[in-house]
């Protein structure tokens, strides 16, 4: 097991640098496009996270990708294959750690207020061509207390900017972030909120997991790390936020405040439209001496969202379902739309029962759920394509539930719709209870594991270096 207790973002960026993950860029870049392009690159060829140092017009350097691939996103938490990862977050979480409340962190360090307060010297970068105008919101997590109980929430929810000490900000009703304002807007009571960036990658993964209501993300992340996270109280406001953080954002949205934000291109991999938004007012900044900020360029897969919102929210999806169905094996989900889970298939109408609890007992609204036989590799698509391809037969394995909760952001869905979904649900199991009605035998799979173990115990590294042609 390797190391999943990082203190900052900084002992990760050292880390990763050392494994040939990070790169610096030295030279000055264009906010405009430059960053666009280089990051865009480098996500789509998997390649390494990218320290900007010198941003044309802004203050400080920028990092994006940071876990933006397979390999950097599994060693935030000491492991180094999927397969593990799902039985790993269960185990963590078994038992939430509550913050470690100190005095005083890094992340105040440095103090600023007022007419002093410029989000453009911060971070002025314009992630898609077609956007609005910089989004300094992109990793920013937006951190909001429960009026009633005064559990906090951290949530990821896009921010554009409207003004130097002005965003706009993008959580849609359902988030529990937007929940807490909807209480204070009853209120008619300004909601605090501290948005915070440049974190260790943990507080970054928890900030995305879709989790059910009840949980505060802070506690997750001590249960991930092994130990509690050190958390301190903000300099204005009664919100606590991790303490080896970067930049502290502290302020309101008060009730009743709406603009016009956007559009923004999104993790779907299309442009959000121009959305009126709740206005979060910046009262006041700390940041660390020397910061970094952290951003990200929103896209379909490979991209950092894909993994810190898919693959986390996959693992809590995939811990309620173990308590729920029997026979679950493993999970694959992307951001949001996909859920892909393999089984053992114990009886009949089992993939059914499978695919009717993901859609009724997991936070992330999947829309299509498709269930594979303990055979299949999920995290290979072609095996799951194949299982597709030779075991299911429409009339009878696809099902489609009309009109349900979904993703305000689905590109397939007409504005005047948005927050509706239909799921669709395969059953792509080898349908054995058919042949066993006919007194028929399923067909076997050419998979022939008996042989190939014997070939494996006989050949040994011999025949791994025949296969990587070494």
């Amino acid at each position: 097991m390797l190391k999943s207790d990082w203190k900052d973002m900084r002992e990760f960026l050292d880390y990763i640098t050392e494994r040939g993950e990070c790169v610096h860029i030295k030279e000055e870049v264009d906010p405009e496009w430059e960053v666009n392009g280089i990051t865009r690159e480098a996500l789509q060829n998997m390649g390494p996270a990218i320290v900007f140092d010198k941003i044309k017009g802004a203050d400080f350097p920028l990092v994006t990708g940071m876990i933006a691939n397979d390999k950097r996103f599994l060693w935030a938490f000491g492991l180094d294959k999927w397969s593990d990862f799902n039985e790993e977050w269960v185990r963590r979480t078994k038992q939430l750690i509550p913050p470690k409340i100190v005095a005083s962190g890094p992340c105040q360090e440095v103090f600023i207020e007022g007419k002093d307060i410029d989000v453009n010297k911060i971070c002025n970068v314009k992630w898609h061509e077609y956007d609005a105008g910089p989004f300094p919101g992109t990793l920013s997590v937006s951190i909001t207390k429960d009026p009633d109980t005064g559990l906090q929430n951290a949530g990821i929810y896009r921010m554009g900017t409207l003004a130097p000490n002005r965003l706009g900000w993008g959580a849609p009703e359902y988030t529990h972030g937007r929940q807490h304002y909807i209480k204070y807007e009853r209120l008619g009571k300004p909601m605090p909120m501290a948005v915070i960036t440049g974190y260790d990658p943990i507080v970054e993964i928890v900030s995305c997991t879709r989790t059910g209501p009840g949980v505060d993300e802070f506690h997750l992340a001590g249960a991930l790390r092994g130990e509690p996270l050190e958390m301190v109280k903000c300099k204005t406001i009664d919100i606590e936020v991790p303490a080896t953080s970067e930049f502290v954002f502290e302020g309101y949205i008060y009730p009743g405040s709406r603009e016009p934000e956007g559009g923004f291109g999104e993790y779907t991999g299309y442009y959000g439209e121009t959305r009126i938004n709740p206005v979060f007012e910046i009262t006041a900044i700390t940041h660390r001496h020397n910061p970094i900020y952290l951003g990200t360029r929103e896209q379909w897969y490979p991209s950092e969202s894909a993994l810190a919102v898919g693959r986390s929210s996959q693992a809590e999806a995939y811990k309620v379902l173990k308590t729920l169905v029997p026979g679950l094996l493993d999970l694959r989900c992307d951001v949001t739309y996909e859920a892909i889970a393999k089984i053992d298939k114990l009886f009949k109408g089992h993939p059914q029962q499978v695919i009717d609890a993901i859609w009724g007992s997991t936070y992330a609204r999947y829309k299509h759920v498709i269930v594979v036989d303990k055979d299949i590799d999920i995290w290979d698509y072609d095996r799951v394509h194949w299982a597709l391809s030779t075991r299911v037969l429409a009339d009878r394995d696809v099902n489609i539930l009309p009109r349900r909760a979904g993703q305000w952001l689905d590109p397939a869905i007409p504005l005047r719709e948005k927050g509706w979904q239909s799921g669709l649900g395969i059953d792509a199991t080898m349908p054995w209870e058919e042949y066993e009605f006919w007194g028929e035998k399923a067909p076997l799979t050419v998979d022939d594991p008996a042989t190939v173990q014997k070939v494996r115990d006989k050949w040994g590294e011999k025949l791994n270096k025949i296969i990587d042609n070494k």
